[in-house]
């Protein structure tokens, strides 16, 4: 799986999970979605974790607070 295909498959998730359309991923950021809140960010996670079979430390976690972060962290799993 390559990396647009891990974005894309990101990008969705955060997409349905939110109810929201963002125009960028660059958009796609706790900061920048208010609806982003701790508990959609657990339920994002695991989507992801779900979606990608992989899963992710509470340190990771905590970290995850973007799209761009997400797709990094799940081709570091997928490369391991």
């Amino acid at each position: 799986m390559d990396h647009a295909q891990i974005e894309e498959r990101v990008v969705a998730a955060i997409s349905t999970v939110l109810k929201r359309h963002f125009e960028t991923v660059q958009q796609m950021t706790r900061e920048h979605a208010a609806e982003w809140d701790s508990l959609k960010h657990m339920e994002i996670m695991f989507v992801l974790e779900d979606e990608f079979g992989t899963e992710f430390s509470e340190e990771e976690l905590a970290d995850l607070d973007s799209a761009s972060k997400i797709v990094s962290a799940i081709e570091a799993k997928h490369a391991a």
